[in-house]
């Protein structure tokens, strides 16, 4: 039945018609995937029910046509598999600046959000989106995502494909990497793996650095190479964390601030009572500073007295300002 409606198809067309419907065959083809002269003339028998094969010189009539509409298309070669390949289609999409800021704010937005997931998969939405942009639209959006985003790291730079590293963590593997370090450039690593996430539009791997006994994070697109991977026990890699007691007042949008390596021990009189697991001092030094004379550390005197002694040094510093 289907050959048969295919031949009646064909039959009622003329020989301009049959050639617009090749090329709009080989159209959707190529937008499929690369293909050469033989899974082309496949397509025509199995779609429009060809009985006898076309030549290369035909096909390539129907193809430099396609390039004439501009499509980009590239020649078979020995390196592509003698496979025809769209680079790039004729039909480009083009935005408003006020749509492109649009995009550019939702970015923005998911990069807040702290779920490197949904971040990746948006990254990758937009990589596509950029082949079907004018080059007009596609210049003003990338300069309009650099202008919303404090950092912009592409997922097509990293070394390491993500989900890989993602494993590392769920098995918390340890791991032997080199990292290209700002300060002292390219050194090995050895961390015990354990969570991945996004800030300010960089992505990052955490794991328990046993060397210098706290947890740290590595940006990902600055992983260079990964040495080398215990495929067994993690034992040999135990985190040791500081459990920190502090009072933050509850004007806070705690529902973003309270990590889940905290927990909320009590709520009286507008004070929360908060325990942390500290395994990395320099972050959470961060956070309880940026927090101001809202936040108090009570526990331990060890960690009480860093976070005094810091604040000391900001006040010098500062009153060393005003001095000049």
């Amino acid at each position: 039945m289907k050959e048969e409606f295919q031949k009646n198809k064909l039959s009622k067309l003329d020989n301009i018609s049959i050639t617009a419907f090749r090329i709009i065959t080989i159209l959707n083809l190529l937008l499929k995937k690369p293909c050469n002269d033989k899974e082309i003339n496949n397509e025509f028998k199995n779609e429009l029910g060809e009985e006898r094969e076309l030549s290369k010189d035909t096909i390539c009539i129907y193809l430099n046509t396609l390039r004439f509409l501009g499509c980009e298309i590239s020649r078979p070669t020995k390196k592509n598999g003698y496979k025809y390949i769209l680079k790039s289609p004729p039909f480009k999409l083009h935005l408003s600046k006020d749509e492109i800021n649009t995009l550019a704010e939702i970015r923005k937005f998911i990069s807040t959000l702290g779920d490197w997931k949904t971040a990746l998969e948006t990254d990758r939405i937009f990589n596509n989106l950029l082949n079907y942009f004018t080059p007009e639209t596609k210049k003003f959006f990338m300069s309009a995502k650099k202008t919303a985003l404090k950092r912009e790291v592409s997922v097509e730079n990293f070394f390491q494909e993500i989900k890989q590293l993602e494993m590392y963590c769920k098995h918390q593997k340890i791991i032997t990497l080199v990292y290209d370090s700002p300060a002292s450039g390219g050194k090995n690593i050895t961390i015990k793996a354990e969570k991945l996430s996004i800030e300010n539009g960089a992505y990052y791997l955490w794991g328990y650095n046993n060397k210098i006994e706290a947890s740290m994070s590595l940006r990902i697109d600055r992983i260079l190479d990964i040495k080398s991977v215990n495929l067994h026990s993690t034992d040999e890699i135990k985190p040791m964390a500081i459990i920190v007691k502090y009072k933050l007042k509850d004007s806070f949008p705690l529902s973003s601030e309270i990590s889940e390596n905290e927990s909320i021990i009590s709520k009286a009189n507008n004070e929360l009572l908060i325990e942390a697991a500290v395994t990395n001092k320099f972050n959470f030094f961060q956070k309880v500073l940026s927090y101001g004379d809202k936040c108090t550390v009570l526990h331990p005197e060890e960690i009480r007295s860093e976070v005094e002694n810091k604040l000391k040094t900001i006040r010098q510093l500062y009153n060393e300002k005003d001095s000049v």
